[in-house]
């Protein structure tokens, strides 16, 4: 049901904020300022997912006054980290000039405007970035279904008020909307933080008397190969409608996003399947279960096949799509676009659920090394190339083509960790 809602939601957003804006550039603006500044909930330094994983074994072992040391230790190092990146934050935001790095005249938004939108923008980010330990805890204690409610929340809200106010003037709108936003898209974290807090979470609450240099060490060190991850993971797939923007412009940030939005229903779908077998994956790792984490990892591989299946599938249906949920000939479907992306969906969907395991069994010195590759081959690749074509699509085939080897190389690795980690667990057993 969850589910259901967010696809619809999910599908009505974009025509209401097209209408909202009634301007292509703008919204190209506002797609890029959440993408641009979203980059700064993966400078956590890797704490959220420390804490996830932490607390899993806690919680499987029984051990609240250990749970409590690692959501207090946890939440205190976020802070801290929230409280840097904010300020170093709007010192930047306050110093570069957007225009310029948007790729939009000051005719279209004026700086004034386009500085308050950034900034309302960044403060949203920066609480949600400190609501983070929130979304952790939910996922330790495999209520994973939680957070698809909150977000679901978050995005009623956000297209009611798009659909609820009406500004003549675009820039207006942006500025309101950002306002908005930073309310929007953090209440229904708090309000979900203070129930879990006063039911079943009454003696893990938060208190510096808990804050613990070892749990804190130990949060942090198996962060630290999180926080390289999700950088450069960032950098490959969240820096999309940033380049579009700079190099070919934000007019062409928002055609991209009504492909993105299509190509990614099915990959949605699969995304939000995926959400608590991260945890799983970690608890049966706790208990040497290899042989339930061998039978998931076969049918993840061969779910993952049949949704790149399905990608193509969807190339011919896209203008049939594009008609009923834009409008009819409001978008007239670029066939090699819709390649290009049914190719980055494909991948990005399956290096998505090997990824999942991975970050179960917290693994990720091979997709550490196969990330920090493909972004100098994707940035290099889309600087050489624009010089000599005007073809936005460029950026899309980049990252088909760097997620590729990944999934390649990351099976392979899986397949020798897994049978190798069952065979010690037998010999094991055997010993014993």
């Amino acid at each position: 049901m969850v589910k259901g809602g967010a696809l619809l939601i999910s599908l009505f957003t974009t025509p209401a904020f097209i209408r909202y804006f009634n301007n292509n550039a703008i919204l190209g603006v506002w797609y890029t300022l959440l993408s641009v500044l979203t980059w700064f909930l993966n400078f956590d330094l890797g704490i959220g997912n420390g804490i996830r994983n932490n607390l899993v074994k806690a919680f499987t072992a029984n051990d609240r006054i250990e749970a409590r040391k690692i959501i207090s230790s946890g939440l205190f190092s976020v802070a801290i980290v929230t409280v840097i990146l904010s300020v170093v934050g709007i010192g930047l935001i306050s110093l570069v000039d957007l225009n310029w790095l948007f790729n939009i005249s000051a005719d279209v938004i004026a700086y004034k405007i386009l500085l308050q939108s950034a900034i309302f923008v960044f403060l949203s980010i920066m609480l949600r970035f400190l609501l983070t330990t929130v979304s952790s805890i939910f996922y330790a204690l495999q209520k994973s279904a939680i957070n698809n409610v909150l977000a679901l929340c978050v995005s009623i809200l956000q297209l009611l008020f798009v659909l609820i106010f009406h500004f003549d003037n675009s820039e207006h709108a942006l500025r309101n909307l950002s306002l908005a936003y930073l309310f929007i898209s953090n209440f229904p974290v708090i309000v979900a933080g203070v129930i879990i807090f006063a039911t079943i979470l009454r003696d893990c609450i938060p208190n510096w008397k808990f804050v613990n240099k070892e749990t804190t060490k130990k949060v942090m060190t198996i962060g630290t190969i999180f926080f390289v991850c999700q950088i450069l993971y960032m950098l490959i797939v969240n820096t999309n409608e940033f380049l579009i923007t700079k190099l070919f412009g934000p007019e062409y940030t928002t055609d991209y996003t009504f492909y993105y939005k299509i190509t990614s229903l099915i990959s949605m779908v699969v995304t939000l399947a995926l959400t608590p077998i991260w945890s799983v994956v970690t608890k049966a790792m706790a208990e040497k279960n290899f042989i339930w984490i061998k039978k998931l990892y076969k049918i993840i591989v061969i779910a993952g096949f049949g949704t790149c299946v399905l990608q193509f599938l969807l190339i011919p249906c896209m203008q049939f799509i594009m008609d009923i949920w834009l409008g009819e000939n409001s978008i007239s479907i670029n066939y090699a676009t819709a390649i290009a992306f049914a190719c980055f969906g494909s991948v990005f969907v399956y290096s998505s659920m090997l990824s999942t395991i991975v970050c179960g069994l917290a693994r990720m010195k091979l997709q550490a090394i196969c990330y920090g590759i493909g972004i100098v081959f994707k940035f290099a690749f889309i600087f050489i190339v624009s010089r000599f074509t005007n073809d936005w699509n460029i950026v899309v085939w980049s990252n088909a083509i760097i997620l590729f080897p990944y999934c390649v190389a990351q099976q392979i690795d899986l397949n020798k960790y897994i049978k190798k980690q069952q065979l010690l667990n037998d010999q094991t057993k055997e010993s014993v």
